[in-house]
């Protein structure tokens, strides 16, 4: 019976051969500056719509497109000089990698081996802060980005509201009571709209005299 109880012989594995590896082709600079730029407008449009929240939040202001499309325009502007500091640390580090050599103690420990992706990065960020100073100059662009982050930011608004009336309010039954007060309870909402209204209207007039355009952005 001992027999069955025999370690088993662990199975002879072949070393790693690095060599046989498939070949992996290099990044080109259009494909990584087409996903280079893809990723800066979400980071651009995530930021507006973040902005939009807060405006919201605080109920200041109504939404207005002109100063939706100056926040982007302020946006585009931090983006564009965030990428500049990427391209210009690249550049950086591609000097002081082409005179290292042997193994990367790090993932950001770059050595002569990483002078072409080094390059790269500063190449596909220059021409990423150049596009978006384009774009930066383009009403119709900042319009698009202005309305598409609005609409993102109601998505979220419209997520949270829902989400604590699920929590927090029960379930309403409609019966007699229910139907009976329903014109007495419109009429409310409406009045606390009205005033609503009047106070927004208040406070435009108020900024208006202050001349502030901007509103705030």
């Amino acid at each position: 019976m001992w027999r069955f109880f025999r370690r088993r012989r662990a199975p002879a594995f072949k070393p790693f051969d690095r060599k046989a590896l498939p070949k992996v082709e290099p990044l080109t600079f259009e494909e990584t500056f087409a996903d280079g730029l893809l990723v800066a407008e979400a980071a651009a449009r995530m930021a507006l719509k973040n902005r939009i929240i807060l405006m919201a939040l605080r109920g200041e202001e109504p939404f207005d497109a002109d100063r939706a499309a100056a926040a982007a325009r302020e946006v585009l502007h931090e983006l564009i000089r965030e990428t500049d500091e990427v391209a210009e640390w690249s550049a950086h580090e591609l000097e002081t990698a082409a005179n290292r050599v042997g193994r990367s103690a790090h993932q950001h420990d770059y050595h002569r081996e990483d002078t072409r992706n080094l390059r790269l990065r500063e190449q596909v960020n220059t021409a990423i802060a150049e596009r978006l100073a384009e774009l930066r100059d383009d009403p119709e662009y900042l319009a698009e980005l202005a309305e598409r982050a609005r609409q993102d930011a109601w998505t979220d608004i419209a997520g949270a509201i829902n989400a604590r009336l699920a929590r927090e309010w029960p379930e309403v039954e409609v019966d007699e009571t229910y139907l009976r007060e329903r014109d007495q309870r419109m009429q409310d909402v409406a009045g606390d709209l009205e005033r609503d209204l009047r106070e927004a209207a208040r406070q435009r007039e108020m900024l208006d005299e202050l001349d502030d355009s901007f509103g705030g952005w």
